[in-house]
């Protein structure tokens, strides 16, 4: 797996997996991001460098994820002790693979070099499945909050 911070080239292929996610949890009878995906909302993400591409070996893009420094908008204002993972998708005919897992851990690796205390990240608070695997994946649930009319849960763990 290479993950790579998204150019401007790459905003097709990061909207389709999103949309791709939308519509998977969509059909699972839960409100995800808005499909389409804003492309402007995008394009802005992926000029601040939030955005990464998940390449298999073979060079595919399998999934993608946002990383932020801070979160005032979900997390409040902190200090600057956490790395903040947003938009993780993985393409549907890849999942199951170990590849979200491997994201997360990329994600810690990449908290760990900044210097952060924690990784965080937020998910749909109706959608138990979402919050098992994330609690899985050793994230314990801190709060909850409404934003935009959709229950969200907060998720904090310790970098490793």
């Amino acid at each position: 797996m290479n993950v790579r911070r998204a150019h401007h080239e790459d905003a097709v292929t990061v909207a389709a997996l999103l949309d791709e996610a939308t519509v998977w949890v969509t059909d699972l009878g839960f409100s995800q991001w808005p499909l389409p995906f804003p492309r402007e909302q995008l394009a802005a993400a992926i000029d601040r460098g939030e955005v990464y591409v998940v390449e298999a070996e073979d060079g595919e893009a399998v999934a993608t994820v946002s990383m932020l420094l801070d979160d005032p908008e979900y997390w409040g204002v902190r200090p600057p002790d956490a790395v903040y993972v947003h938009k993780l998708a993985v393409r549907r005919d890849r999942a199951g693979r170990g590849i979200g897992a491997a994201i997360v851990e990329w994600a810690n690796a990449e908290a760990a070099e900044a210097g952060r205390e924690f990784l965080r990240l937020d998910c749909l608070g109706d959608n138990p499945h979402i919050r098992d695997y994330y609690e899985d994946l050793g994230f314990q649930h801190r709060g909850d909050l409404v934003l935009d009319g959709r229950k969200m849960s907060l998720y904090e763990r310790p970098v490793r």
